[in-house]
């Protein structure tokens, strides 16, 4: 049996649409600082790196979470303009997938508000149908919870999907999901970990991604 036609494509956001590092590491080091007066290294902002917030921050204090949540959150959105860009090719690769008739998603270990916020700000949410963020769903990546949700919304099949993203969280939730998966090296921040999980596509570039999409 053939497999269906692409009719989605999901999309991680960080390392993926937009190189947020250094603003996240920024942000973490200034909400451990301002809330615990603890310098943090960009080893140590990096830790439990792609998880929901509150599960990075409990391991640094548990019982102080909503505070450096929301200090994280204040600088975040204060610096996001200076310290976050949209990836080269990136819009031109959203724009051809558009045409091309694809239905698109994020699929995110952000809040919701955050990365609406951040597509709106960085000018991509004309092209994404659908944001998934950590607090919508019961589990988040690497469960499969997310991409399902946004399969939900996108009105599209696992089958006919794939998941586009830089860290093993996205490959492991396409595959418990049943979704095909593209291993997007261009903002990877541990490539070699990602291509351990045997994503089912490598892609380099986001050109590359537009490539695939007309022949998968």
């Amino acid at each position: 049996m053939s497999t269906p036609r692409l009719r989605a494509v999901l999309f991680d956001l960080d390392g993926t649409l937009i190189d947020s590092h250094r603003l996240i590491v920024a942000s973490f080091q200034h909400a451990c600082l301002a809330v615990l007066d603890r310098p943090m290294t960009e080893a140590d902002a990096r830790i439990r790196w792609g998880r929901p917030l509150p599960v990075r921050f409990a391991a640094v204090a548990p019982d102080r979470i909503p505070d450096l949540v929301d200090a994280y959150a204040a600088y975040y959105d204060q610096h996001e303009r200076a310290l976050a860009s949209v990836f080269p090719g990136v819009a031109e690769m959203l724009d051809a997938l558009a045409r091309a008739g694809l239905a698109m998603a994020v699929v995110t270990s952000k809040r919701n508000r955050a990365a609406t916020q951040a597509l709106r700000v960085l000018g991509l949410s004309q092209w994404i149908g659908a944001t998934i963020g950590a607090e919508d769903v019961p589990s988040p990546k690497p469960a499969a919870d997310p991409v399902r949700e946004a399969l939900r919304r996108l009105g599209a099949s696992p089958e006919s999907a794939l998941v586009v993203g830089d860290s093993v969280l996205d490959m492991r939730a396409a595959r418990a999901a049943g979704v095909r998966s593209a291993a997007a090296l261009w903002g990877a921040e541990d490539p070699d970990a990602v291509l351990a999980c045997g994503p089912d596509y490598v892609v380099r570039s986001p050109d590359e991604v537009t490539a695939l999409a007309a022949s998968a």
